[in-house]
């Protein structure tokens, strides 16, 4: 079913729920009021009727009838009817007479056939100063103008609220089209040619209004998608020629081994050059199917891990792989005088991998100058690494799509990469609920900034 539909269903719904309330308390209360003042004309004319009876019993006058098919009885102490006029047609029994006795006045009403309402009446019951026990008038009546009234006010509410139903209805069914009007304004822009191109946007009737932001979302998601599917064509640019540049080497070094290495020298020579681009190539798969796994992973289950044991780690390791390359670490005096170390949750290999990338771009890229690692607290909930090196840093306008896989500085000259470490770190404390930042460091070079939140404190 179509939202304007359902619009209108609910809309005529509770118009009409509301027209039937009201008819009905209005129907009810004209019923009560008619009820209420048709049994105050009984009650006068049963006041009236005790008045016929004279001092021996006898019947002294008659009471002028009024009201439609009005009828008078009256009954002795002992239950004998003294008195009853034409057309009395409800007999009433010793226990209601009784009942009449005991309660003074009674109001009733009973069914007749031929009367398509009931009847009504009233009973009084009076005492003569000459007699013992109590005597009873009955009046009885039909309100026949009184019910044809009622039923002309049900004919009224009845095909009045009918035509106020359908005169709903065609509001409804236009309000709700008006309403919805934007958005099927949209849906008409998206079964279009245009719409299967990715510089597609939702152009709104109105952006200020619930559409129009809306279609301002969609559009933003529309960019994503865009910048998603533009990152996708550089990356399978990129990683196209990241592996077709080693493939090229290797066969060119196999093709002239083949041709023109006579000795073993010369082809030990053309093997081990061919081997070194296959380690490349190997390098370069392996960094991307660590991509491909971490894009697959929305979460990860840490384990808590010292930060300063986790960065002597990380420097012991680079300073292995490069034994020239002077690393400095300094620890913040926040995090010393800390009562216990401070710890972060996470993957102790992934983290690992993160800031080794970082150490290793920094001590790649600053020539053999020192690279400065600095660990303090930000605040009582998460702690701040940066690395400093003092490469040739990056340019402004590269900071935006430094982070994309196989993307590389222009300044980085000759020095061997591929461009993954820097996407890989990002993603890694991403995992990790952290952020990662580069900054331009005063004096030349680039600063790292790592933040990771800590592990909140037990209990």
């Amino acid at each position: 079913m179509q939202i304007k539909h359902k619009l209108l269903l609910w809309f005529a719904a509770l118009v009409s729920g509301l027209l039937l309330v009201f008819s009905g308390y209005v129907y009810v209360s004209t019923a009560r009021f008619r009820q209420h003042s048709f049994s105050e004309r009984l009650a006068r004319k049963a006041a009236v009727t005790r008045q016929i009876l004279a001092l021996d019993d006898s019947i002294a006058g008659t009471v002028l009838a009024s009201l439609p098919e009005q009828a008078e009885q009256l009954y002795t102490p002992a239950n004998r009817r003294l008195y009853g006029s034409a057309g009395a047609d409800y007999h009433p029994t010793a226990g209601w007479l009784a009942r009449v006795r005991q309660q003074g006045a009674l109001g009733f009403s009973y069914r007749q056939p031929g009367h398509a309402h009931p009847k009504e009446g009233v009973a009084l019951a009076y005492r003569r100063p000459d007699a013992e026990g109590q005597y009873v008038a009955v009046v009885t009546a039909y309100d026949q103008q009184g019910f044809a009234q009622q039923q002309t006010l049900f004919n009224s509410f009845l095909y009045g609220n009918l035509a106020a139903v359908a005169l709903v209805a065609a509001l409804g069914l236009l309000f709700a089209t008006r309403a919805l009007a934007p958005l099927n304004f949209l849906l008409g822009q998206l079964r279009t040619a245009e719409a299967r191109s990715l510089a597609f946007r939702l152009r709104p009737l109105n952006r200020r209004d619930e559409v129009g932001a809306l279609a301002g979302a969609f559009n933003e998601l529309l960019g994503r998608q865009e910048a998603l599917v533009e990152g996708q064509r550089s990356f399978i640019s990129h990683a196209s020629h990241e592996l077709r540049t080693p493939l090229t080497t290797i066969k060119g070094w196999l093709e002239t081994s083949l041709a023109y290495d006579a000795d073993v020298g010369s082809l030990q020579k053309g093997i081990g050059q061919a081997v070194g681009e296959l380690d490349k190539l190997t390098a370069l798969a392996n960094g991307l199917l660590h991509l491909a796994r971490l894009d697959g992973a929305a979460h990860l289950d840490g384990q808590p891990l010292a930060v300063v044991d986790l960065l002597l780690d990380v420097v012991g390791s680079a300073q292995q792989q490069r034994p020239g390359q002077r690393l400095d670490l300094a620890i913040g005096e926040d995090v010393e005088t800390q009562p216990q170390t401070p710890q972060v949750l996470g993957n102790a290999r992934l983290l690992s991998t993160a800031l080794g990338n970082l150490v290793d771009n920094a001590a790649k890229y600053s020539n053999g100058q020192p690279v400065i690692l600095t660990l303090t607290l930000d605040g009582p909930q998460a702690v701040r690494l940066l690395v400093e090196d003092r490469g040739p840093g990056i340019a402004p306008d590269e900071q935006e799509h430094i982070f994309q896989p196989l993307t590389r500085g222009r300044a980085v000259g000759d020095i061997p990469g591929f461009g993954i470490g820097l996407t890989l770190a990002q993603r890694i404390i991403h995992l990790h609920r952290g952020r990662l930042r580069l900054l331009p460091r005063p004096g030349g070079g680039t600063v790292a900034e790592v933040w990771l939140p800590l592990r909140p404190a037990p209990g």
